[in-house]
């Protein structure tokens, strides 16, 4: 039976031996027919069970033999400690292999008789949740790299497990999952293996799918689904591969049909004990070497997703160090890491993973890249230097980048192949999120803030599984450079601010840059977005308030950035670059005569979830003007009903930054007339939600708005 089986490549070469022993299953000969026989007949009637339909039950057990081969021979698990760090990963990727999921799940004593439809996060064997198509094997490749990237740092004596992937056809023809095949390629994940059912209905499309994937530079099989032998000796061989490996399972025309009867539980329960007591074995062998492991107490940190010690002091101290006007040499690496912090951080003792090479020789701060000038003032500048410390205070961080955003943010991570993602976006994207379903790692990427209407599928996923992702997004608003904008982010905010458990931080100066990324490192339920500006609006130098500012305001979403001496007549709300341009409006409405309250917030999620007392006094009780280079929609949450907005609502519109603002009215002398027009209109004053009283002898304003 086994000369069914049909390579697409040429044999792996045999003389490379893997780093991890064999198990036995490679060893000895093929199981027994009769064992899977009896695996996959007690596998089919537990989804008949579940399932009427004598159709769609075959359908669903279709592969049932290849995920008994896998599950009985070769994956290695403890039913008793599902969340074994060291274990192999089993993703599902489509829902079409659920029923399947929850009948070996069962088989293997990993859940109860009688127990439900398991979802994500109700047990650990339910690796990836079931999201958009092709979204859970773009992100099996993630949790391959992720092991890679452990690994490296501790060593393949506690770090050494595989990732196994049930999918299907029809998701191989996806752009996430051939974005992230050629990565997989590209990076050299080998300890991945898909098994992929055919049917007869998607074979020509399969066709071309397995062969872009051999182009790409895999290692592809087909084998009957049936065949017990082929699928035994194409899962051995992929274990000896130095590529990522697939196994397309071809499956009947017509699926063969299932009686309806009740699961034998005990025969399964046997025949799944040699697998259970191996699975033990290898779990006490892995915990007598973490055990003994030099590093153990860091291992056991990372894995629990705890940050280091002391790290925060290190964080503000090299933020202190920088502190006050920057001259061009303290955005360089090697200024920003002071010799004595990086002798006082803890380390693994091994080698830099990939992805972490030395920085590039130094660059004046204002200098030009890709026709971007980046200035000192810059958020993008700040965030550089975020990024820039962390690589040295937390080595869990793993940062991947699009070409663009490695351009951007180098030269912190430099011109690393395996972290280059290149245009590839929306396959970075599933890979971050494999990365988080792993453990043990905080996933960053960094790219242009207009890819992510590319990336949206990947990050809504990951927002459905309430995982760890940071996002840079640069290039934010208007102010792309001295070149033009080429496209206007009018709807991307509102569309981002509307998706569940996604925190959207959109810093206007150092400290809230500062305070964005621990917000950011901090924040373990879903996915963080810092966008970042890489030029200087109009008026930043003169961003900071005159007084004295709440200390960590960006940790409750908004705040008070500049309260007036007297009873509030408006309030400035901003948020990014804009509250520059707001900070002028104040000064001129100061000079003016009028008392204006200027407001900044850079999270809205984080601003909502405060109580109304914090709320109203922040916003206060007199007119409210927003400002922000991007849709109205949603700010009447926060205007109200007598507020007004100042932003853009339209396309078209192309030249430079500066430029740009004037055309669309985005100005301090629209925010001034705006402002006496309110005031004009509700021709009283309001109390400072402060408590402060009114100056004796205040300046009225005019009485009329200007003409622009």
């Amino acid at each position: 039976m086994a000369g069914a089986q049909t390579s697409l490549t040429e044999r792996d070469d045999p003389a490379h031996a893997p780093e991890a022993p064999l198990p036995d299953s490679l060893l000895a000969p093929p199981a027994a027919h009769d064992t899977i026989r009896a695996l996959r007949d007690a596998a089919h009637r537990f989804i008949a069970a579940s399932i009427a339909d004598e159709d769609q039950a075959a359908r669903a057990a279709a592969m049932a033999v290849p995920a008994c081969v896998l599950w009985n021979q070769f994956l290695r698990f403890d039913p008793t400690n599902p969340d074994w760090p060291d274990r192999d990963r089993f993703v599902v990727s489509s829902t079409r292999h659920r029923p399947l999921l929850h009948a070996m799940m069962r088989l293997a004593g990993q859940t109860a008789a009688g127990e439900g439809v398991i979802e994500y996060g109700a047990h650990p064997a339910v690796e990836m949740a079931f999201g958009p198509s092709g979204q859970g094997l773009g992100a099996a490749i993630g949790l391959a790299l992720a092991e890679r990237q452990m690994a490296t740092r501790f060593g393949r004596s506690i770090v050494n497990h595989r990732v196994w992937v049930l999918s299907c056809a029809t998701e191989l023809s996806t752009g996430v999952a051939l974005e992230t095949a050629s990565l997989a390629a590209r990076m050299a994940l080998d300890r991945v293996t898909v098994l992929l059912e055919i049917t007869p209905e998607d074979a020509d499309d399969a066709a071309d799918a397995l062969a872009r994937h051999v182009a790409s530079g895999w290692s592809v099989r087909q084998v009957a689904a049936d065949d017990s032998d082929a699928v035994h000796a194409a899962l051995a061989a992929a274990m000896r591969s130095r590529k990522p490996c697939m196994v397309a399972c071809t499956v009947r025309a017509t699926p063969r049909r299932i009686p309806l009867r009740a699961p034998q539980g005990d025969l399964a329960s046997l025949m799944w004990a040699r697998v259970t007591r191996r699975g033990a074995a290898a779990r006490r062998s892995w915990l007598r070497r973490v055990a003994k492991h030099r590093h153990r107490a860091e291992f056991e940190r990372t894995i629990e997703g705890r940050l280091p010690s002391f790290w925060r002091e290190d964080w503000i101290r090299s933020w202190q160090v920088a502190a006050g006007p920057l001259p061009s040499a303290m955005l360089h690496t090697a200024t920003l890491r002071p010799a004595a912090l990086r002798a006082s951080r803890p380390r693994a003792g091994q080698p830099a993973p990939t992805g972490r090479p030395a920085p590039a020789p130094p660059r004046p701060a204002g200098s030009t890249t890709t026709g971007t000038t980046t200035t000192a003032g810059t958020t993008l500048a700040h965030g550089r230097q975020g990024l820039v410390v962390l690589r040295d205070l937390l080595p869990e961080l793993l940062c991947l980048f699009s070409r663009r955003g490695g351009e951007l943010t180098s030269p912190v991570w430099g011109d690393d192949p395996a972290a280059d993602c290149g245009i590839r976006v929306h396959g970075l994207a599933a890979l971050l999120n494999g990365v988080a379903a792993h453990g043990g790692l905080i996933p960053c990427g960094a790219t242009t803030f207009v890819a992510i209407d590319r990336m949206r599928p990947a990050l809504r996923f990951a927002a459905l599984m309430r995982r760890q992702v940071i996002y840079l997004l640069t290039d934010d608003g208007l102010a792309l450079g001295q070149d033009g904008a080429g496209w206007l982010p009018v709807e991307q905010l509102a569309s981002l601010r509307a998706m569940p458990n996604v925190a959207v931080f959109r810093p206007a100066d150092r400290r809230e840059t500062m305070e964005s990324w621990e917000l950011a490192l901090r924040r373990t339920d879903g996915p963080s977005l810092i966008t970042l500006c890489p030029t200087a609006g109009e008026g930043a130098e003169s961003a900071e308030p005159r007084g004295r500012r709440p200390r960590f305001g960006s940790a409750r979403g908004g705040y008070v950035l500049d309260e007036p001496r007297a009873p509030r007549q408006v309030t400035l709300i901003a948020t990014g670059s804009e509250v520059a341009i707001a900070r002028q409006a104040q000064r001129a409405l100061t000079h003016e005569g009028v008392h204006a309250a200027l407001v900044s917030l850079p999270c809205w999620e984080l601003f909502a979830r405060q109580d109304a007392a914090y709320r109203d006094q922040v916003l206060g009780q007199a007119p409210r003007i927003g400002i922000e280079a991007a849709s109205a929609f949603g700010w009447e949450r926060w205007l109200g009903p007598g507020g007004a907005f100042i932003g853009m609502e339209d396309f078209g519109e192309t030249a430079p930054a500066s430029e740009l603002y004037r055309r669309l009215g985005i100005t301090a002398e629209r925010i001034c007339d705006t402002a006496i027009r309110l005031i004009g209109e509700t021709g009283r004053d309001f109390p400072s939600p402060s408590g402060q009283k009114a100056e004796s002898g205040r300046a009225q304003p005019r009485p009329t708005a200007r003409k622009g």
